[in-house]
């Protein structure tokens, strides 16, 4: 019976032989933190998409204050009932910039208006979350990427849009300024059907601040 570590190490080494720019990435990573894997969130959709929409654009730290104190507007019970019964102004005075307390609202509208769809989320394929989710004012196809790969565990994803990513890319493929989306689309087209681990040793090389000599091939 194959165990998690050998999947493990299958899902690397298939990154690693489709791309061997990847690959030094990689290898760098599992020499500082060990292999990366997707682990889901335990939150509902609601109070995950919520979150991503407090994080957007917003240093983690400040993040992290502003989604505790929006948890305890609602007394730890995250749920669009207990955001709507909230007004603007209490919205705003925990932290949240005019037009977030707008999105976090639509959010909550959105699920209680559309409740039959809400509850098939994580079961609807890719392509049919992010059309639902984008079509709430204040979700787009970045923060639907985001919560197909940390909320629903999906292994295939690539948010071509994130900073992270495209700056990952630049390091990889040692371009000379940061890769667009469609010079992510176009790598991206090597992990699959691994993208969305692919994108999270990308989003790693940067936040541990992975350099060129990192990826120094060893002579023999």
């Amino acid at each position: 019976m194959r165990g998690a570590s050998t999947q493990q190490i299958d899902i690397e080494a298939a990154l690693m032989k489709a791309d061997p720019e990847l690959g030094r990435v990689i290898k760098a990573i599992i020499a500082r933190i060990g292999p990366l894997r997707v682990t889901r969130s335990r939150a509902s959709p609601f109070e995950a998409l919520a979150r991503a929409i407090v994080y957007q654009s917003v240093a983690a730290k400040a993040a992290d204050t502003i989604f505790a104190r929006l948890r305890l507007t609602s007394s730890g019970d995250l749920t669009p009932a207990a955001v709507l019964e909230l007004k603007p102004e209490s919205l705003r005075a925990i932290g949240l910039s005019t037009a977030k307390a707008r999105y976090i609202r639509n959010l909550a509208e959105w699920f209680s208006a559309n409740p039959n769809i809400a509850r098939k989320l994580t079961s609807l394929a890719d392509k049919e979350v992010i059309q639902a989710l984008t079509g709430i004012s204040g979700i787009g196809v970045w923060t639907a990427n985001v919560f197909l790969i940390f909320s629903l565990g999906r292994l295939d994803v690539v948010p071509a849009d994130d900073l992270g990513i495209r700056r990952g890319v630049q390091l990889a493929y040692r371009l000379k300024s940061m890769a667009t989306p469609e010079q992510v689309q176009d790598k991206a087209l090597l992990w699959r059907p691994y993208r969305s681990i692919a994108s999270m040793y990308l989003w790693n090389a940067v936040k541990l601040k992975i350099n060129a000599n990192d990826l120094m091939e060893e002579q023999p």
